[in-house]
């Protein structure tokens, strides 16, 4: 059973979606947002992401204080001109920490870097609204041994506390893409995001393939979705909101939908994005019925850079 972490409704609170037929029960638990998943230790091609991190970085080192580095922000979405800014143009200090090593080829790596805001004291600078920012640097071998070769530095931003979860993904025998996946909570509201980035010749295109919603959440967000939802959905013991009273039925739905997905390499373009939908939806103007089950297929084919779907939907409802 695959679990997907998302942040909690309240501060320094998590909770757990479980990807199974049926929600099971939302679990807290003490931290913060979406962790990105580590590479093991040494690389298959001999040379470790901390090894790679210290050719990118100057300086760099696994510790506090040699994780701290400046970098320069280009313009891109989500980056402001305004200096106070989380992100803002020109030289940053960030904490830089190595995510994910693709292999290229038998002689090119790209690591994949995540940025977050550096303090004064070397600490993560981060609140719900901050995005990790992508970094992407390449490297050749050459006799023997492993030289930086590019720096493409900054690609995106993605994700909430600086946190996103990263993994390399065969779209064809001959390209890859990085998947970044996160999610959040805010006010009982809770969902996953999916963001999808071509890799071309080791480089990150800045605009995504694909982005789209995977998973939606409200049981916590009225007093009576929880209530709405079961026999399809668990209930779990719900914190009492002062403005349940006030909150008629009709006035929302209530929703918990989850998703799993797969690309299956093609062998020259990119192979079709299958997402399969599960859970459960009370509407509002059917409140007092049983809530209908979600289970359904979404595919999307890949053509000029981008997926666009040609069968099913996203159900989803937007958050």
């Amino acid at each position: 059973m695959k679990l997907i972490r998302i942040v909690g409704a309240g501060p320094n609170k998590r909770r757990f979606l479980s990807q199974s037929l049926v929600w099971l029960a939302m679990v807290p638990a003490a931290g913060g947002a979406l962790a990105a998943p580590q590479q093991s230790a040494e690389h298959p091609a001999g040379v470790s992401p901390a090894q790679l991190a210290a050719l990118a970085f100057p300086g760099w080192s696994d510790s506090a204080a040699g994780r701290v580095q400046t970098v320069t922000l280009p313009r891109l979405p989500g980056i402001s001109r305004k200096p106070r800014s989380a992100w803002s143009e020109g030289a940053r200090r960030v904490v830089a920490e190595p995510k994910l090593v693709i292999r290229v080829d038998a002689t090119h790596l790209t690591l994949i870097a995540g940025l977050v805001p550096a303090d004064e004291g070397s600490q993560r600078a981060v609140d719900h609204t901050t995005p990790m920012a992508l970094a992407a640097y390449q490297f050749e071998q050459r006799n023997g041994a492993w030289k930086l070769a590019g720096r493409q530095g900054v690609f995106a931003l993605r994700g909430f506390f600086g946190e996103a979860s990263l993994r390399a993904v065969a779209l064809s025998s001959q390209r890859q893409a990085v998947a970044v996946e996160y999610g959040s909570c805010w006010q009982g509201y809770c969902g996953t995001w999916l963001a999808l980035y071509e890799l071309d010749k080791g480089v990150a295109r800045q605009q995504p393939a694909l982005e789209m919603a995977l998973s939606g959440i409200n049981v916590d967000s009225n007093g009576d979705c929880v209530r709405r939802l079961p026999p399809l959905i668990k209930p779990h013991p719900q914190e009492p909101r002062a403005d349940d009273d006030r909150t008629t039925p009709e006035s929302h739905d209530c929703y918990a939908v989850e998703s799993n997905w797969t690309i299956e390499p093609a062998r020259d373009l990119p192979g079709d994005f299958t997402i399969r939908y599960q859970g459960a939806i009370s509407r509002a103007d059917a409140h007092a019925l049983a809530p209908s089950a979600i289970d359904q297929r979404q595919v999307l084919r890949y053509s000029g850079g981008k997926y666009r779907a040609i069968s099913g939907f996203n159900p989803v409802p937007p958050i």
